[in-house]
């Protein structure tokens, strides 16, 4: 299913950043210099301290950035959606020597993937400036989601930062159902939430229940589904 746009919109009017990231025009420039490489589900691309010699396009599948957090649970730190790229800011940095990895990579489903020398692509980014562009946007992108993350951090609590991260997958995945119901059409743990999030699992069972008992939320075959989208934002308007 094809993502929402990198900033949510309403009328045309940028609401919010997110940490799923893709270009909205698309990554066909780079794939015209790359090669194609298929990665299982769970496989690591990167792993951190690993400097890497070229960058990829995300044609196919979902790629996510994490590390391990004291009690051995995976802290994701962003989500590499179709048409995303990743691994091009660390390429260029250190006056072109590139730095290694703070963080593994890794593919959560089966994905496919464009392989980018760092030659190719300097070569083709003198040809066309719009791949420069490109991987201007990229990085800015990457920088403006994780500052929200960190301005999530400082400004809001754990329901609301739950109620939010609910809200971008429905911009991702979200199916109409019913008159207002959208189902969120990707099979979603809570761990997988408590990952994201970086808090512990218990509290994201704890607000679930809540956001559940209020009629917000609801499980349909395995699938979250946001019973009113307009709802659950006047709760986060609430939460403030």
């Amino acid at each position: 299913m094809q993502s929402g746009p990198l900033l949510s919109t309403k009328a045309g009017t940028p609401e919010y950043p997110t940490r799923f990231l893709y270009l909205p025009q698309g990554t066909s420039r780079f794939e015209k210099i790359g090669t194609l490489q298929k990665y299982p589900k769970d496989t690591v691309i990167i792993e951190p301290g690993e400097i890497p010699q070229c960058c990829y396009a995300v044609k196919k599948g979902c790629i996510i950035g994490y590390e391990y957090n004291e009690g051995g649970d995976e802290r994701v730190y962003d989500v590499q959606m179709m048409g995303s790229l990743m691994l091009e800011a660390l390429l260029f940095m250190n006056g072109g020597r590139g730095i290694p990895s703070p963080v593994y990579f890794k593919a959560v489903k089966n994905s496919e993937l464009i392989r980018i020398e760092k030659h190719a692509l300097i070569r083709e980014m003198q040809e066309d400036p719009r791949l420069t562009l490109d991987i201007i946007e990229s990085i800015s992108n990457k920088f403006f989601s994780a500052m929200d993350q960190l301005r999530e951090l400082k400004c809001h609590d754990t329901e609301w930062r739950l109620c939010n991260l609910l809200r971008m997958f429905s911009d991702c995945y979200g199916v109409p159902h019913d008159t207002k119901k959208i189902i969120i059409a990707e099979k979603i743990s809570q761990q997988t939430l408590s990952n994201l999030l970086g808090v512990n699992r218990i509290s994201i069972t704890r607000i679930m229940k809540k956001l559940r008992d209020m009629g917000l939320v609801e499980q349909i075959n395995g699938y979250y589904c946001i019973t009113d989208i307009d709802k659950l934002k006047r709760h986060l308007d609430f939460l403030g």
